[in-house]
């Protein structure tokens, strides 16, 4: 089926943008009558920070987009405010919003512990930027956690990763950052006789990520990227993604997204408009290298060992949670009614996308690859290419006994993605509540995704 560039541009323009999280569900295991989910598992639980990681085109909350826009939540609710209510320390900062994962787990880094961001000798070598990006320091969102990385400190504070859409696979280099470091980076240091980042540090005894849940992770890229790179519509995408809401609102600033490519050479300068920067950008030769977000989320790519390297921690406990909004029959999946009429291209683009050149298409069934949410399918969902282990839960119960009854009786998995299931009805872009009319409505989700990641034992 063909598709028709404008179509996809016009849903660009927006959906990655707001880029949304899936609800989790999927058929619940026999009842149990345990009262929580530490009684059930056997666990004392956990009190660790939560950080949250935006996806493709996203946003930290120090800067919420056009002044009031949430990414998590939207116009009408701020979902972070609801944790920090509850009780919880939460962080979401705000990374390159087209930016390859590596570039963006080191951004994270540095803002989590109030550092100068490093990207590494060797990778900058390597793509010919420079080293150093924004200076944090002193500005950390997360003391505690930047203590484990001071001069003689004996800290040792774990946190807890949520990441949305291409915050998942993000969120999985910065957990193997922080588990293995990096051998490259740290022999790099010594040739150069310059002092690595904590990040890269390679003798770490375990990981200081407890547990990651990827709200539907673009783990094994998405056919979207794919189709845009066959049909040279990665310019015009990009364009149209960003300029959409510039033209609308008249703004031309880098205050509106801040692209975080100064390592680059690709700052805004004085007085340029954002449209003429934007197109600098697109036509500087990062646009099309192997440095971004476009070469990340490639289902052609994944094998590429840019991307590949990248491990599960063992002593990490992974989730996912993966998105539904089309119906699948006959071989083919179709963006349901009540998807999003933005994502519905997306949709039908990925639930009848056949390229035999693409291996990774002939893993798992072919309902696997083409039901999807809008933009990310069921199999890229679950988990990366090493497997996931099914781990049905209700996350949309209302309370924590009915969260609690609804779980597997043993604990979950550590070392690989324990797959909480898919919620039908549910696209990737409503799940953080940017387009909630009423607020309210994505709190049942996110009370359970902290009573999930608090109940994994440290």
């Amino acid at each position: 089926m063909k598709f028709q560039l404008d179509t996809y541009l016009l849903v660009v323009a927006y959906s990655a943008a707001v880029s949304a999280v899936p609800l989790p569900g999927g058929s619940s295991p026999p009842a149990n009558n345990a009262a929580s989910l530490t009684d059930l598992w056997g666990t004392q639980g956990n009190k660790y920070p939560t950080v949250f990681l935006h996806g493709l085109a996203g946003w930290g909350e120090q800067r919420p987009l056009l002044g009031f826009l949430n990414y998590w939540g939207g116009v009408t609710q701020n979902l972070l405010t609801l944790a920090r209510d509850q009780g919880f320390t939460v962080a979401a900062p705000s990374m390159g919003p087209l930016s390859s994962n590596w570039e963006r787990a080191c951004e994270a880094f540095a803002q989590l512990t109030g550092s100068k961001t490093d990207y590494g000798v060797a990778r900058s070598v390597m793509f010919g930027h420079a080293r150093y990006g924004e200076d944090w320091s002193g500005k950390a969102m997360m003391p505690a956690f930047a203590a484990n990385f001071q001069s003689g400190s004996n800290a040792f504070n774990k946190i807890n990763v949520v990441g949305h859409s291409m915050g998942g696979p993000t969120a999985r280099v910065l957990t193997h950052l922080l588990t293995f470091g990096s051998q490259t980076e740290m022999d790099a240091c010594a040739n150069t006789k310059t002092v690595c980042s904590p990040l890269f540090w390679t003798n770490k005894t375990t990981s200081y990520v407890n547990a990651v849940l990827a709200l539907s992770g673009v783990h094994q890229g998405s056919q979207v990227d794919d189709y845009l790179h066959a049909t040279n519509g990665l310019l015009t995408f990009t364009k149209t993604l960003f300029s959409a809401l510039v033209g609308l609102n008249n703004f031309n600033n880098v205050d509106l997204w801040d692209l975080q490519l100064g390592h680059w050479g690709l700052n805004q300068n004085s007085g340029e408009m954002f449209p003429d920067y934007l197109a600098r950008v697109c036509g500087s030769p990062w646009f099309l290298g192997k440095s971004n977000a476009f070469f990340d989320l490639g289902v052609a790519f994944q094998a590429d060992p840019l991307l590949s390297f990248v491990k599960n921690s063992p002593t990490t406990t992974y989730f996912s949670v993966a998105g539904l909004s089309t119906n699948y029959a006959f071989g083919i999946a179709l963006a349901e009614i009540t998807t999003n009429l933005l994502l519905a291209p997306f949709a039908n683009l990925i639930g009848t996308y056949s390229n035999s050149s693409l291996p990774p298409l002939q893993t798992y069934s072919q309902a696997d690859w083409r039901e999807n949410d809008g933009l990310v399918s069921i199999a890229s969902s679950r988990g990366p290419a090493s497997g996931f282990n099914s781990f049905n839960l209700n996350m949309n119960a209302g309370s924590l006994p009915d969260l609690a009854s609804s779980a597997p009786s043993t604990a979950p998995k550590k070392g690989t993605y324990n797959y909480l299931g898919s919620v039908d009805h549910v696209d990737h872009l409503a799940i953080i509540g940017t387009l909630d009319l009423l607020p309210g409505l994505r709190d049942s989700l996110y009370s359970n995704i902290m009573r999930v990641l608090g109940a994994v034992a440290p």
